[in-house]
């Protein structure tokens, strides 16, 4: 919306009712419009049943021209050309890059970039319990951002050397956890930052220098996430329990060498 503002593009967001409110009314404040889709196609789910109106839109229409995030090159070629190269600027011994898979372009443009590095860098895809992106039964997904309900087409796994699924629930917990640090972030950053904390655990006695890229701030969760009678409805009391809480503190302390 604020790109589209800037240039003087008429701008409409395709979304879904799990789409934050605060998202929502940032983009109208900034002149877009939001068609918010409420059912869900039944095999490939709200991601089948937004790209079916987008093409709806296109096909009505000449006026419309859809970017496509989903397939288009320049999605992954973007952090091929900027993401990837800043990281391996400010982290010249990187061993380990965790990033988010959600349309799948930070992914694959970074995975690409180190792959062809001065040295091996280990690329491991952080993954929402529930999507399909990398296999596995669809399940309900209410945190929007990573995951998907269809394999996304850019997605090529022989860059990808290891997958981490995360449960919703954690990613509740990691967000609180890191908001009692200091660090509001938002759902998909918590959902890697939960997968990278679970993945040097398993890793724990050697020493690494990690990344993780986190994609989004908190502000926009405020009402979801970061709202206790939010979580406690779809995810019951333990979701928010104190003292599951209060043990990613130590986590967290116990993995600073991770960057």
């Amino acid at each position: 919306s604020m790109i589209a503002a800037a240039k003087g593009y008429p701008f409409l967001c395709v979304t879904d009712s799990r789409c934050n409110l605060a998202t929502r009314l940032m983009m109208e404040a900034l002149g877009g419009q939001v068609h918010v889709i409420t059912e869900p196609d039944p095999v490939s789910g709200f991601l089948g049943a937004r790209i079916d109106h987008v093409r709806a839109l296109c096909a009505s229409e000449d006026r419309y021209v859809w970017l496509n995030q989903y397939t288009n090159p320049n999605n992954g070629m973007a952090h091929y050309r900027r993401t990837a190269p800043a990281i391996a600027r400010q982290f010249p011994d990187l061993d380990v890059l965790f990033v988010g898979a959600g349309t799948t372009g930070t992914l694959m443009g970074c995975a690409r970039y180190f792959r062809e590095w001065h040295r091996p860098v280990r690329v491991v895809a952080v993954d929402s319990v529930g999507s399909v992106t990398f296999g596995g039964d669809a399940g309900r997904r209410m945190i929007p951002g990573l995951g998907a309900s269809r394999r996304p087409p850019m997605l090529d796994e022989s860059y990808v050397d290891d997958v981490v699924r995360v449960a919703e629930t954690d990613t509740i917990r990691a967000c609180h956890r890191l908001a009692g640090r200091g660090f509001l972030f938002g759902g998909s950053t918590g959902t890697v930052v939960s997968g990278a904390m679970d993945w040097l655990a398993r890793h724990e006695g050697r020493e690494f220098t990690a990344v993780a890229i986190a994609p989004d701030l908190g502000e926009r969760y405020l009402e979801t996430i970061y709202q206790t009678n939010w979580v406690r409805d779809l995810y019951g009391e333990d979701a928010v329990d104190s003292q599951a809480l209060t043990g990613t503190s130590q986590a967290l302390t116990g993995t600073s060498r991770a960057a």
